[in-house]
């Protein structure tokens, strides 16, 4: 009988905290997150039944946690809410900075007064990977818990990214080669044939003397002759696989139109005068099908085996007007100020274009912003560069010509960088200082301005992803600028944070537009979840039946996945906790019986001695 009592006990004990957990699942029935407990009985026994003798020992009773079950997703109208859908749980710190980290699947997270994510009436705080503007972890251990940040919304609140990607794409009329400064020879071939020689201008500035400094490109339309001026400077063939690489001078002219100096592609100055002007030089084709001497007599038309040089005009004005336009390169510097480079685009014949880039100014064009710089590191004020088309309309190649420092007579070449295989072009890069104080664009470094004009190859192995060259059909020849893009973004202020379920991002949305990821949220997964230790306000401490915290990516390594604006809901079953309500109640009522009558039993057998 003292079995007999001593298990009933049991079972009272036992149902009064299969009541409690019943208790605890219907007071936390709408808690975010909220997992259900289970009870779980066991037998107990106090030694094995022998005969007629039945040793009752009695049952146990031990809560049984199902942190994996998943609750149901609701959206909400918080931005800052996150739900995970399955496996895996947020991290968080016990208060800001706190060295004992935490796991909860409630996503309700709201901002204190200083923008960190804390959890909602709790004193929890949210745990995420710092990012870069691309979302990519910073850190050198991401795999770490140490790694990790308590999120800050007010950390950025304004924002501003300099640009250092610009692509654009644009046709440059074809008609326009026809309006270049050109003299044409008959080569020596078999049969003769109609060759040109092209010179294409370029005004690089004005001096503060007032005199106004071109640069000069020669080309030839015979991919396979040498042209050599009289000064023995040369402009090696490329066999067929293009055309050479032009010569370049730089003439300084004054207001008449006299050209009073001029430096040869050796960088050697020739100096002159406005009334004694320095002669131009002269020019000669050699190789390919071409011959040794030609000359521009007869309406600048040579007869096979002429002799002579070509000559160039004595003054600008005698060159004539080819076709130029200007268009502007646009981006941001660090500060999200607006800069404008503006570009020169004049038609050098041969399918060759002049492309001259001015030192950046303010968007109208009036105020110089910034100083450009060249591969030797000399403060320049225009960069140059031969752009040439495939006979299909396709780009060719992009050379950078040298340039010529404004205070000395050093000279380096605008900086490039290599297109992408198979076929490639080498591709702009602008390396600037500002005057306002924004971060320096210089080449070399990862703030440097690289300029996409698409992709270049000989023989028509180009492409027309970027420039272009087609006939337009118009009577007034233009460049038709198709698209332009750039990674850049003007200050902003922050407008709000959102969710990007996807990534597990938090992406800060600014009035300027931008929306930029600035912390990724981790998965946190356990060998067995199951093991952690709960804790007050719905939280979770690692213990030794849990096993070793692992960081994951959301979707990644089996952890579920983020969704943003979004509540994973209790998964408490009001209805089925009534139910283990009554059967704890009927089992504890039945225990009480099982008392009440051996109770009995001892009175009778009490009365039986007496």
């Amino acid at each position: 009988m003292d079995a007999a009592m001593n298990s009933a006990v049991s079972a009272l004990q036992a149902q009064q905290a299969a009541l409690s957990t019943v208790s605890d699942n219907l007071a936390n029935s709408q808690t975010s997150g909220y997992k259900s407990v289970t009870t779980q009985f066991n037998s107990l026994l106090t030694q094995e039944a022998t005969g007629l003798g039945y040793p009752a020992g009695g049952v146990s009773a031990t809560a049984r946690q199902n942190l994996l079950a998943q609750g149901l997703v609701q959206a909400t109208n918080t931005t800052t809410d996150m739900a995970i859908t399955g496996n895996g749980m947020f991290a968080v710190s016990q208060g800001l900075g706190g060295a004992n980290n935490f796991y909860t699947r409630n996503g309700a997270f709201d901002t204190d007064s200083k923008g960190d994510l804390k959890l909602s009436g709790t004193n929890y705080y949210l745990l995420g990977w710092a990012t870069d503007a691309k979302g990519n972890v910073l850190g050198a251990n991401p795999d770490n818990i140490a790694s990790l940040q308590n999120v800050n919304i007010n950390k950025f609140n304004n924002s501003a990214t300099a640009t250092t990607l610009y692509s654009l794409q644009a046709n440059l009329p074809a008609e326009a080669q026809l309006q270049a400064y050109t003299q044409t020879y008959i080569s020596a071939a078999t049969p003769p044939t109609t060759q040109n020689l092209s010179f294409g201008l370029s005004k690089m500035s004005v001096q503060a003397n007032g005199n106004t400094v071109y640069q000069m490109t020669v080309t030839g339309s015979d991919p396979s002759a040498d042209i050599t001026d009289s000064a023995g400077n040369q402009s090696n063939s490329t066999n067929t696989a293009g055309a050479a690489t032009p010569l370049t001078y730089q003439l300084t002219v004054d207001s008449s139109g006299n050209i009073i100096q001029t430096v040869d592609p050796a960088g050697n100055i020739v100096s002159g005068s406005a009334t004694a002007p320095v002669a131009l030089p002269t020019f000669t084709i050699s190789g390919g099908s071409g011959f040794s001497a030609i000359t521009s007599s007869d309406n600048g038309f040579a007869t096979n085996g002429a002799a002579g040089p070509i000559e160039l005009p004595g003054t600008i004005a005698g060159f004539g007007a080819p076709f130029s336009q200007n268009t502007s390169i646009s981006i941001y510097d660090s500060l999200g100020v607006q800069q404008s480079f503006p570009v020169t685009w004049t038609a050098e014949g041969n399918n060759q274009w002049l492309m001259t880039v001015h030192s950046p100014t303010d968007p109208s064009g009036t105020t110089a912003t910034g100083q450009l710089y060249d591969t030797s590191g000399n403060p320049v004020s225009s960069y140059s560069y031969n752009v040439s088309f495939n006979s299909d309309g396709t780009l060719n190649s992009i050379v950078g010509l040298s340039t010529t420092a404004q205070i000395t007579a050093s000279t380096g070449t605008p900086p490039t960088t290599p297109g992408a295989a198979p076929v490639s072009s080498n591709q702009p890069i602008l390396s600037a200082t500002w005057f306002d104080g924004a971060q320096n664009s210089l080449s070399g470094t990862n703030a440097q301005i690289n300029v996409a004009l698409g992709t270049g190859g000989a023989l028509g192995a180009g492409k027309t992803d970027g420039l272009s060259q087609f006939d337009t059909g118009e009577s007034t020849p233009s460049i038709a600028v198709k698209s332009t893009t750039q990674n850049g973004v003007q200050y902003g202020n922050l407008t709000g944070v959102s969710i990007d379920g996807s990534s597990g991002d938090v992406v800060a949305a600014y009035s300027n537009g931008q929306k930029v990821p600035i912390y990724k949220i981790p998965i946190v997964t356990f060998p067995n979840e199951n093991g952690l230790s709960a804790q007050n306000d719905g939280v979770y401490q690692q213990s030794i039946l849990s096993g070793t915290y692992t960081l994951n990516a959301a979707g990644n390594n089996g952890a579920g996945t983020i969704q943003g604006q979004a509540l994973e809901q209790s998964n408490v079953n009001t209805s089925g906790e009534f139910s283990n309500m009554i059967t704890a109640q009927q089992a504890y009522s039945a225990a009480s019986q099982v008392i009440g009558t051996d109770k009995q039993m001892f009175t009778s057998l009490i009365q039986v001695i007496q």
